[in-house]
């Protein structure tokens, strides 16, 4: 009996001992199931190129420490993975999204692994363009250029750009904005973003003196904020005004000559251009046998503003009819056609024609008082 007691005892014992463990493991083994390893992070922030980026991969569950590493595709160029931290980090040098998945292993024996898909967008470089609506202008001497540039800012942060002109030597040049032309600007505020539209004009007038040469012209505008620069180049052409006068010396349109004789009447060629004008010619329009002489007979250049004065030599035949005459003085060159000028020429016999036709007109009063008394005496 009493070995029957020992028995049933230890049989009670066993099956109490049986009805703790198993729940226990039960519990246990379910404690394992809600820490399986899973990756947290479903999303990464910006980068942009040139500038550090940094951002750290997260997990739970498994047992730590976590392995990290790139199990397809790969990171954006400049930026790598810590295996041991999960840190992504560098500095980006492309644009653009980029797809990759990454894995993760816990300690655990067996060890237990987890992906997930990801990807990362580097935005480009902030940049500053300046983009004129028309880039070369021209206009003649005494007109301003008026360029309408437009700005392109690719940046992610309101940022405000300071304006710098260059012009060559005594030009005048400023900024307005596009519809407020009385106001003068040297700095424009951009926002973030891919702006366009944001407009603004420059102006640039050439030296009143001394006269620019007729060519190109190149004013650079620039706009600046800390690091990031851009500029573009404008050319303002100027175009020659080629324009010649001609006008007696004297100021006097008319002219006293002999017949016969070499008379001397002065001109001024003037250059009222804004150019040089070259191989200027002379010839004239004239009475039937007189004879006219420029000298020098021809300008080779001539400067602006130049001057130069001509000789005409007006020389009417000897038999001319005194009397009111008229020349046309006339001048040619490779960039004038023509000019020219009107002269009223008097023509006056010379002396010993005047007092022949002085005995002349003797002669015939005396003829006719011989006659008036010759015939009353009968």
């Amino acid at each position: 009996m009493k070995i029957g007691r020992i028995i049933c005892s230890f049989c009670l014992l066993l099956a109490s001992l049986m009805t703790i463990y198993v729940p226990t493991a039960v519990l246990a083994q379910g404690d394992t199931e809600e820490e399986a390893l899973t990756i947290t992070t479903v999303s990464l922030p910006a980068g942009m190129v040139g500038e550090a980026y940094s951002a750290t991969l997260e997990a739970t569950g498994g047992e730590t420490p976590y392995t990290w590493k790139v199990s397809a595709g790969k990171l954006p160029a400049g930026l790598s993975l810590n295996p041991t931290t999960g840190e992504i980090s560098g500095t980006p040098t492309e644009s653009g999204t980029t797809n990759f998945t990454i894995k993760v292993t816990d300690s655990a024996t067996p060890a237990q692994e987890a992906t997930e898909e990801l990807s990362i967008f580097v935005r480009p470089e902030p940049t500053i363009e300046i983009a004129p609506t028309y880039p070369k202008l021209e206009a003649i001497y005494g007109t301003g250029f008026e360029f309408e540039l437009d700005f392109q800012y690719t940046g992610i942060e309101t940022r405000e750009f300071n304006l710098l002109a260059t012009a060559p030597q005594g030009w005048t040049v400023y900024m307005t904005p596009q519809y407020e032309s009385d106001k003068r600007i040297s700095a424009i505020r951009l926002e973030p973003g891919y702006t366009t539209g944001t407009k603004i004009k420059l102006l640039a007038t050439a030296p009143f003196w001394p006269l620019p040469e007729p060519g190109e012209y190149k004013i650079t505008l620039e706009a600046i904020s800390d690091e990031i620069k851009g500029s573009t180049e404008l050319t303002a052409t100027i175009t020659a005004i080629y324009s010649l006068a001609l006008a007696p010396t004297t100021e006097r349109y008319n002219t006293t000559v002999k017949a016969g004789k070499d008379n001397i009447f002065s001109i001024e060629v003037q250059n009222q251009g804004t150019a040089a004008i070259d191989n200027i010619t002379f010839d004239s329009l004239k009475p039937t046998g007189w004879t006219i002489e420029f000298t020098p007979d021809k300008i080779d250049s001539l400067s602006v503003l130049g001057s130069q004065t001509i000789d005409v030599n007006i020389k009417p035949p000897t038999e001319t009819i005194a009397g009111d005459y008229q020349i046309t003085i006339r001048t040619a060159s490779e960039q004038v056609s023509r000019e020219e000028v009107d002269i009223r020429v008097t023509v006056e016999t010379p002396t010993i024609w005047g007092w022949v036709g002085i005995g002349i007109i003797v002669l015939v009063v005396a003829g006719l008082a011989y006659i008036f008394m010759r015939f009353s005496r009968r």
